[in-house]
This record gives C-alpha cells, structure tokens and sequence, in this order.
C-alpha cells in the first residue's frame, strides 16, 4: 500500500518507470480478466490497454486511488463488459482451447490437463455461451478466486446479486447437463 502511494507520487511527478513499476504486477491478471469477458485476444489487449491510458490519465490528473489493484481490476472489467456489450452477438467466439491457458493462475502438470481437458472445454464452453452478467461472475469467482464481497465491489451491485447471478448460472449450467445426459441415454 505504501509502495503503491509512493510510485502514485513519482507517476504525478513525471517518473514513466514508476508507472511501469505500478502497473507490471497487474497486466496478466487484468488480461486473462478482459479475455473471459470478451473471448478474443485483440478485444481484451485493447480493453487492457485503453484501460492503462485512462489510468495515466487519471494519476496525472490527481484522482485519489487509495487501493490501486481493485480500482484497476474494476476499471479493465468495466471496459470489458462495455465493449462486450458494444460488439453484442455479432461477435465469433474464440476457440474454446484458445481460452484455457488465460484462465487460471496456477499451473497445472501435463497428466492433469491431459484428463481434465474435455470436461474443462465442455464446461467452458457453456460459461463463455451465458449471458454476460452470469459468465462475468462466474469467471470472477471460479477463474479468478475472487470473494463475493469482491466481485460485489467490482462490479459495483449488492452481494446479494451476486450470490443470486451465481445461483441462477449454476443452475443454467446444471440444466444443461441434466438435459445432456438424458440425451445420451436415448
């Protein structure tokens, strides 16, 4: 916290590295945050970078950033969600195994990724094929281990709605599966 004020005040004062400095640890993460929420790698780069100029922006002109990391998060998954909505369903979505690799932070062993692989498509498949406002929370909360007070303050609505937009995505998803699996019974 300390840190992040002082490279605040070198970035007000002229000092371009300090700005590299602030911002480096949070690029990935904001990254693979932007690509969930859009599903195409140019999108989500333009998101992370016009979120970065509005952040310069923003530390030249004085705004009071008190905790950097949430407000850049919340910044980037605005810009996603108003791009996302922007581009609408004209979009083509990216390859499901295109997405696999930006989601996650830790990494896996070869084995695991192996037997995991068409069950994690599968279900990504049908996350990143839901309506925004539950594909967003999902990603947020399974993706990104993110609480629901978090995600709440994020996306700036009650934690109630977040638990709620949870609930009902799992239970799309759970319908799905339901309805799969009675088809491959026929």
């Amino acid at each position: 916290m300390h840190d992040e004020q002082h490279l605040l005040l070198q970035c007000r004062q002229g000092n371009k590295d300090a700005f590299y400095l602030l911002v480096s640890p949070y690029l990935a993460r904001a990254y693979r945050l932007a690509f969930t929420i859009l599903r195409s790698h140019y999108d989500a780069e333009d998101v992370v970078q016009n979120s970065l100029l509005e952040v310069y922006h923003a530390i030249n002109e004085n705004k009071e950033i008190r905790h950097f990391a949430p407000w850049f998060y919340r910044l980037v998954t605005h810009r996603a969600i108003d791009l996302a909505r922007k581009i609408g369903k004209e979009r083509q979505y990216a390859e499901i195994s295109d997405v696999l690799p930006f989601l996650s932070n830790s990494h896996r062993l070869p084995i695991d990724e192996v037997i995991n692989k068409e069950e994690k498509q599968e279900l990504l498949a049908h996350i990143l094929n839901l309506d925004i406002k539950y594909r967003v929370i999902l990603v947020l909360y399974y993706y990104q281990n993110m609480k629901i007070s978090e995600i709440a303050e994020l996306l700036q609505i009650k934690e109630g709605t977040v638990k709620s937009r949870l609930f009902q995505a799992r239970n799309l998803l759970y319908q799905y599966f339901q309805k799969e699996r009675k088809e491959e019974l026929r």
